[in-house]
Formats: structure tokens, C-alpha cells, sequence
């Protein structure tokens, strides 16, 4: 048996006082010493044949007792190790995971992985800082929610409850920071109105998905958009009373090419808003229209989700979402109420949108619409057969006007018949000449975008070269007389 069999074997009882000294095996390569004489050569010999003897008898013991027998006694030999001392032996002669001579797996660990290594020590310096420098940072963040008012706040804050308080005002802000939060990115939407001829008496907010335009999406085809039924008459014809904002909830990336494909040409929708522009109100995305920096009683707001204009219903037409019907007539169907509003100029478009609160309008105003055309012919009917009467007793005048065999068409088909020839003309006019108006757009808006380029050129060269010399000035040096002009 070896020394690193019997260091395994031994009970631990007998590892705490001596120290072993063996002699190393380097050692017994060494030239040993000449004995003194014959008797202690032999002596030495028969020595190292009895020890040669006992570790091959050692070994053979415990190969047959599989490494669990006692150990022989070996002379010469003393042990004295420390217990720690084994326990490392071990850790390195049959490192963790590894199968050892007995065949069993050890679970030695490094007494640095035992105690922590230096990894784990850095971690939990690192979270005792963050969890110190949050809390400072709290603490900083409080005391400035919570100090006194400056100027600016005075005016907003001077009339509410608590300004006198630290806790008062720390709530005070927390709900303007909130308030904040969940209105638009700017507070003015939408520019001043256009000038006169320019400008629009009503404003129509439409919103995109499901309203004017229907998505789906097939393995065939991929997504696949169209337009809904009569859109382009729909844009088109309102847009000579109405200033067309478009307004939905999504993003501008997702429906930008939707967008173009609408109107290409920019003539119908003058302004877009998207996600940006809607506020949180009750945990609910809103479109605000106080902020379109519009007369709410000239605006009119279409869209399919009552949770959208939750904040001003009064103004809004709340239709049934369109699933991409070929034959659906509802965006139709709102013309006629619509240019009604226009042709007769009504000053609060809210008392006629309550007047149709939860009806259907198209089917609706069809209704209405109806009947006053039925009273305008009952009363002409009426007139004429007194006009008939009278044609005997006051001539020609009289018979010519109760000769009409039709009734003449209300003031409202009138307009009618006005504007949509105004349409018609439009449309004739974008297809003769729509393709220079195209082109001349395109060279202006590079014009502009070379224009961009240089500017932003000129600007990366000034900060390295400065700014250019001054113009040379044309006054004359000091103490010059004038030049005067030649004398013919």
C-alpha cells in the first residue's frame, strides 16, 4: 500500500497531532551512502527486501478487499496530518464530478467556492449601491415634489387645497406629472384655420381602420387593403365644407402607405394625427378634441369605438365597423346629412347630432328628409290649383306658373345640384392637367430637400472653418467726400 491509500484509510482520530514523515521516492534514486562495513551492507539489504515485501503484500490486500481492509503496519513511518489537510488531498485527487479510485463521485468544493468567490462579492456590492442610490434618489425626488411653489406654479396651484403643505404640494405635482402624462404630446393639435377662400366652415374627423378602409390577410395574398364603397366621392364631395382631419389610433409607421394610397394627391385630407396625439383618460385611449384648436360647435367627429370619443359624444357618429362588404351603403348614407349641415350653415353642429342620438342617420335623415320634400309638393300642389283658379281673372302670368306639370326642386336639392357640379369640375380639372401639377410638386419638394442638405452642410463646415468674412462694404473711407454722379 502506498502513502496516498493509507491517508484515505485512516481514521481520523489518529490525524490531528503528528506529521508524517515518509521519505520521498526521489529520495531512493539518489546515490545512497557506502555502508561501513559488510555486516551493515547486508543488514541494509535484507531491510529493503522486507519492505519491498510488505507494500507488495499491502497492495494485493487491498485491491482483494476493495480499498475498505485495514492497512498493514508499515515501519519507519509516522503520520500526523490535519483533517483540512485530507479533505484538500482528496479535492485534488478526485476533483468534483470526476470518479476517483474508488469509483464514487466526491462533492469537494475550493474553499473558495465554499466561502464565496470574488464574484459574489462584487454582486452584493453592486446591489447595496443601487439599493443606496435608489433610495437617495427617492428621497431627492420627494423633496423636490414637495417644495414650495415658484412663481409659475403659483399660478396654476394658488387656488388649490394644500398649496401650504409639504404633503399638499407633493400630491399637487404627482397630479399634474400624471395629467401630464396622459394628454397629447402637444397641446395644440392642429394649426390656425386657412384664410379665407382657403379656409372651411366644418371640421370632419375621421378616423382609418375599419371606417374608410377594411385589412385582411391570407397565405395567398398577405395583407390586402381596400377602400370602402363611395370613399372617394365621400372625401371629395364634403371637402367643400368640411376640413377633413384624419385621426387614428395607431402608429405612423403602420399606416403611412395606406395613407397615400387615400389621397395621394394631398387635395381631401388636410391633416393627419396619429397615436401621439390621443390622451389615457380612465385607463382608455381618447381622442381629445378640445386640443384640435377647433370651435367644438363646427366639429364633427365619425368613428366605430364609443371608447374613442368618450370624452366629447356630443360631437361624435359612432358607425358599425366595416369588415370589407362590397355592397355596404352606410358611408353613403351620411352624405346627405352631411352637406345638409353645410348648405344650411347650422351654428352648432351638437343640437343636430342630439336630435339623432342613437338612431341610425342615414336611414334617419332619409326619413326626414322625405317628408319635407312630400310637404314641399303638397304645398305647391295647393298653390297651383288657386293659381288655376285665379289664371281666368289675371291672364297669362297666372296660367304659365299653374301650367307646371312638376314641382321645382327644394332650396336643398338646389345646392345640391351647385356643389356637386363644383365636384365634377374638380375632378375634370385633376385629369387634364393632374400630371403637371404632379410634377411640378415633385421638383419643388427636391428643390427643398436640396435646399435641406446644403443647409445642413453649411452648418457641419462652419464649425471648422467659422463663420464666413462679412460682405465688402461700399461706403467710402473716413474723411472721403462722397462720389457724385456725372454731370451729362
Amino acid at each position: 500500500m502506498n502513502a496516498r491509500a493509507m491517508l484515505r484509510t485512516m481514521p481520523h482520530a489518529s490525524m490531528r497531532t503528528t506529521r508524517m514523515r515518509v521519505q520521498p521516492r526521489w529520495a531512493s534514486s539518489s546515490a545512497p551512502k557506502p555502508p561501513a562495513s559488510e555486516d551493515e551492507a547486508q543488514k541494509a539489504t535484507q531491510a529493503a527486501a522486507s519492505q519491498e515485501a510488505n507494500t507488495a503484500a499491502s497492495q494485493a490486500h487491498e485491491t482483494e478487499a476493495g480499498n475498505t481492509a485495514t492497512p498493514l503496519p508499515r515501519k519507519g513511518i509516522q503520520l500526523d496530518i490535519d483533517a483540512s489537510s485530507l479533505v484538500d488531498a482528496q479535492a485534488l485527487e478526485a476533483p468534483e464530478g470526476e470518479e476517483g479510485e474508488t469509483g464514487k463521485r466526491t462533492n469537494a468544493k475550493a474553499r473558495s467556492d465554499r466561502n464565496g468567490g470574488p464574484s459574489d462579492r462584487t454582486r452584493n456590492i453592486l446591489m447595496r449601491g443601487t439599493l443606496i442610490g435608489a433610495t437617495l434618489m427617492g428621497g431627492y425626488a420627494v423633496w423636490m415634489l414637495g417644495r414650495d411653489l415658484d412663481e409659475r406654479e403659483h399660478e396654476v396651484f394658488h387656488d388649490k387645497e394644500g398649496v401650504n403643505s409639504f404633503f399638499g404640494r407633493l400630491w399637487l405635482r404627482i397630479q399634474a406629472l400624471r395629467e401630464g402624462v396622459n394628454k397629447p404630446v402637444w397641446d395644440v393639435l392642429l394649426p390656425d384655420p386657412l384664410p379665407y377662400p382657403y379656409s372651411r366652415p366644418y371640421t370632419l374627423v375621421v378616423d382609418l381602420d375599419q371606417l374608410l378602409v377594411a385589412s385582411s390577410w391570407s397565405t395567398s395574398h398577405g395583407w390586402r387593403t381596400a377602400k370602402r364603397p363611395g370613399l372617394d366621392y365621400f372625401l371629395g364631395y364634403l371637402s367643400q365644407w368640411y376640413e377633413i382631419v384624419l385621426f387614428t389610433t395607431q402608429p405612423f409607421y403602420i399606416v403611412e402607405k395606406v395613407i397615400e394610397k387615400l389621397d395621394p394627391d394631398r387635395r381631401y385630407i388636410a391633416y393627419q394625427l396619429f397615436r401621439e396625439s390621443c390622451r389615457t383618460h380612465n385607463g382608455k385611449l381618447v381622442k381629445d378634441i378640445s386640443h384640435l384648436n377647433r370651435d367644438l360647435r363646427k366639429v364633427i367627429v365619425l368613428d366605430i369605438n364609443p371608447e374613442h370619443v368618450s370624452m366629447q359624444p356630443e360631437n361624435a357618429i359612432v358607425l358599425e365597423p366595416w369588415k370589407g362588404d362590397k355592397n355596404d351603403r352606410d358611408l353613403l348614407g351620411l352624405i346627405p346629412f352631411l352637406d345638409a349641415i353645410g348648405i344650411y350653415g347650422v351654428s352648432d353642429v351638437r343640437t343636430t347630432l342630439k336630435a339623432y342620438e342613437g338612431k341610425h342617420i342615414p336611414t334617419e335623415y332619409a326619413i326626414n328628409e322625405a317628408q319635407v320634400k312630400k310637404r314641399h309638393e303638397e304645398e305647391w300642389l295647393a298653390k297651383k290649383e288657386r293659381l288655376g283658379g285665379l289664371s281666368g281673372l289675371f291672364g297669362g302670368i297666372m296660367s304659365g306658373q299653374a301650367s307646371n306639370k312638376e314641382p321645382p326642386k327644394t332650396f336643398l336639392e338646389q345646392e345640391r345640384v351647385r356643389f356637386q357640379q363644383g365636384y365634377l369640375e374638380d375632378q375634370k380639372f385633376w385629369r387634364e392637367n393632374g400630371e403637371a401639377l404632379r410634377k411640378q410638386m415633385q421638383e419643388e419638394q427636391e428643390r427643398q430637400l436640396q435646399e435641406m442638405k446644403l443647409n445642413a452642410w453649411e452648418g457641419v463646415t462652419r464649425i471648422f472653418t467659422g463663420a464666413p468674412p462679412p460682405p465688402p462694404s461700399h461706403e467710402p473711407p473716413q474723411g472721403a467726400a462722397p462720389a457724385t454722379p456725372a454731370s451729362a
